[in-house]
């Protein structure tokens, strides 16, 4: 691999995490920036025209509301600030996502960007947003404020004389469904690229990694990644909107749990995610960069409410070392303790000592401490921890909050993930054997 790739590549593992962080390093050691690479000269430019999805903005604020916004651009050592210019392009556009996001209207880049095509794909994944945040009638993910603060880790003169900059987001999101909670988001990479034009400076391209992006680029390549996220968003929102009317059709269904000799400690367990959301614990392993830390966040929650590690008969779960182990002594870790399907498989199965679960439990009988799996048709991906329920006036469950590792997330709605599949476990406690 030349130099210059390898470079790339290293930069790329430190801005990624988890399968994201490793399909990022791939495009950018290629040279390739997904959308920042679609236009070519078979395309046309044109207006900007977003695909008429059907998306019902339902009951959010009016575009007059006043939002609380905040934002700055801080910089790594050694790192050359971008002129006030320059700033004030990629401000432009967070200002414009947020405060699309914020009125749930759909945005406009025209501005900002030299290439129509640009501006209409970063219009289309914002406009996929909003569909998520639209979904379920009975919640109002309008916002109230919000605050971002991007870090630049590099910037790079490419050979084309434009200017590459990658960054990394952290954010705080006020929901107009809830007042007083601040969702958290961290570690969000970006790569804008900028070119100067006759009338001043302009953005060529934008990259933000979302779960669509992430299928995408695994099923055609980063080559027609670009015009296949703009051909596929209406469809995924589809999929998205046919999966959350599934949920409701099960609505009333009631779960039969199993048997506990003892209980689970929600609050330990909480304790525990609200402290280490958003960051790591150091008496612990870090597997972002490594298939992702969200499984390994999660039995650590576990573990912290008091549901003990298990050497006990086939189906084990544990971590006492960082070296794969399958045996029942007490040492190494099993694949159930990290990796999101292992520990599915281990939940299901074991009914002697250890963890009592219900997998696939009724979706709406989540509570506080429980887990989330998602992902799609084809794969689980993602677990996060139920912190908080979120009810319609009628007091029914319609969403959860919940916190996760990799791309940590504290307090952030699950049907914002934009994932289509959902499973519950529901914890129960342990038995001693």
């Amino acid at each position: 691999m030349p130099a210059e790739n390898q470079d790339r590549r290293r930069v790329a593992m430190k801005l990624g995490n988890g399968i994201r962080g490793r399909i990022w390093a791939g495009w950018l050691a290629a040279g390739l920036l997904l959308v920042l690479s679609a236009c070519g000269p078979e395309m046309e430019a044109g207006p900007s025209e977003l695909p008429a999805w059907g998306i019902d903005p339902g009951p959010s604020q009016s575009a007059a509301q006043q939002v609380q916004a905040a934002g700055e651009i801080v910089y790594d050592e050694g790192v050359i600030p971008l002129t006030q210019e320059q700033e004030g392009l990629i401000h432009g556009y967070m200002a414009a996502a947020y405060e699309a996001l914020a009125q749930l209207e759909e945005p406009d880049f025209s501005v900002l960007f030299a290439d129509p095509v640009q501006v209409q794909t970063n219009e289309s994944a914002i406009t996929l947003q909003i569909g998520l945040r639209t979904l379920i009638p009975e919640v109002d993910y309008s916002l109230t404020g919000y605050s971002y603060t991007l870090t630049c880790r590099e910037m790079v003169w490419r050979e084309d004389g434009r200017l590459e900059v990658r960054a990394e987001e952290a954010s705080v999101q006020n929901f107009a469904q809830f007042p007083g909670v601040d969702s958290k988001r961290g570690s969000n990479g970006h790569v804008f690229v900028l070119e100067e034009t006759g009338s001043g400076w302009r953005l060529w391209g934008h990259w933000e990694c979302d779960i669509l992006f992430t299928q995408l680029a695994e099923q055609v390549g980063e080559d027609d990644v670009a015009q296949a996220y703009l051909d596929a968003a209406p469809d995924y929102l589809s999929q998205l909107r046919q999966a959350w009317q599934e949920r409701e059709a099960s609505r009333e269904e009631r779960a039969v749990l199993p048997q506990a000799d003892e209980p689970y400690d929600r609050q330990a367990a909480l304790a525990y995610a609200d402290r280490y959301a958003m960051e790591r614990s150091q008496a612990w392993p870090d597997y972002s960069d490594y298939g992702g830390n969200c499984q390994n966040f999660a039995s650590q929650c576990l573990l912290a409410g008091g549901i003990p590690m298990d050497t006990e008969g086939p189906d084990i779960w544990k971590w006492y070392g960082p070296d794969p182990s399958e045996t029942v002594l007490a040492e190494g870790r099993s694949p159930s303790w990290s990796g999101v399907n292992q520990f599915r498989e281990y939940a299901m199965k074991n009914n002697g000592f250890g963890l009592s679960a219900l997998v696939d439990a009724p979706y709406y009988t989540g509570q506080p401490g429980d887990l989330i799996q998602m992902g799609t048709a084809d794969s689980l991906r993602h677990t996060v921890v139920v912190r908080d329920l979120a009810t319609d006036a009628a007091g029914q469950t319609v969403d959860y909050l919940v916190h996760s590792n990799t791309n940590d997330m504290e307090n952030y709605p699950a049907s914002l993930y934009g994932y289509p599949v959902f499973s519950l476990i529901r914890i129960i406690g342990w038995n001693r054997g």
